[in-house]
């Protein structure tokens, strides 16, 4: 196994959601996947609804496009995706994921899904081989790698790459949390730990080694942070989405720039079940409160095309 694999695997969290999986896997060969679907409801990281894709929309997709989903984990974006166009490469480090995403895929009668184990700084594909590459909660986990020393040369490397892979004209998609996110004030970053992405990197750093022996590498950045490290991995002129609830779930995606649709998201269509979002909606009345809070939207989609 790769060494960022064992760097996953390792890791508490990753490791009980692989044991998770290898039971998961037990329980589909033993009984079914409808005894799986009971015994194992909001456990695992699953669904059998198929909008995890629907930022697609945004994109010109057909039956003669190829698509990579880098860090598939177990199908949510592939599975979709696969309906819609020609062929699928599902791509995950870990064989286990790969190995459910697989049984699924056949579950469903998709045969355009193709399935690989491989470390993301080792692909092998030749250049120019997609029209499309999904990067979706997996940009901010490029960090843990022990083949760069700073967790931004390793996101750099990885885009770099990745639009080499891309055809002329393809498009990149990464859907990412914002950094600077209010959701962080009452939830936890990907370090494991509260507030590390409000901090500056090497203060982060230091509190996160010290609290878990481990460097701060899972990096996400606000809006001007993406498009500086987009442009420094060789893609002008990103395009930028706000997403309701989020990148995993975006049942509303709002062009960055679009002011007015989003005060009509936040006062109209936004719940008020927080003090947050009670403020939000208030606020959303000033042209310049909606451009403020905007910045502190939770998680964006963005394309990037070659």
């Amino acid at each position: 196994m790769m060494k960022e694999t064992r760097k996953f695997e390792q890791n508490p969290y990753w490791a009980k959601k692989i044991e998770q999986i290898q039971n998961a896997l037990e329980v589909i060969d033993k009984e079914g996947w409808d005894t799986f679907r009971v015994k194992f409801k909001n456990k695992l990281d699953f669904t059998d609804e198929e909008n995890r894709a629907d930022w697609r929309f945004f994109l010109p997709l057909d039956h003669n496009s190829r698509v990579l989903d880098a860090g598939a984990g177990l199908g949510r974006i592939s599975i979709p995706l696969a309906r819609v166009v020609k062929e699928v490469v599902a791509c995950d480090s870990s064989s286990v994921r790969i190995k459910f995403l697989k049984k699924l895929a056949e579950a469903k009668g998709l045969n355009n899904i193709k399935t690989i184990v491989a470390d993301i700084f080792n692909l092998p594909f030749e250049e120019e081989s997609f029209d499309l590459i999904v990067m979706n909660g997996l940009l901010e986990w490029v960090g843990k790698t022990d083949l760069y020393k700073d967790p931004r040369e390793a996101q750099i490397a990885c885009l770099k790459a990745f639009k080499k892979l891309l055809k002329k004209g393809g498009h990149l998609y990464v859907g990412i949390e914002n950094r600077f996110a209010l959701a962080y004030l009452r939830g936890i970053d990907h370090s494991g730990l509260r507030f590390t992405s409000f901090l500056p990197r090497w203060l982060a750093d230091k509190y996160t080694i010290f609290r878990t022996g481990q460097r701060y590498d899972t990096y996400t950045y606000n809006i001007s942070g993406y498009k500086t490290l987009f442009k420094e991995s060789g893609f002008e002129n990103p395009d930028f989405y706000l997403v309701y609830p989020g990148y995993n779930l975006p049942r509303i995606i709002v062009p960055y720039q679009d002011l007015n649709l989003l005060k009509y998201v936040i006062t109209a269509m936004m719940p008020s079940n927080t003090l947050v979002r009670r403020i939000a909606k208030i606020a959303a009345r000033s042209s310049l409160l909606t451009s403020i809070y905007r910045k502190f939207f939770f998680s964006f989609n963005i394309f990037a095309q070659k």
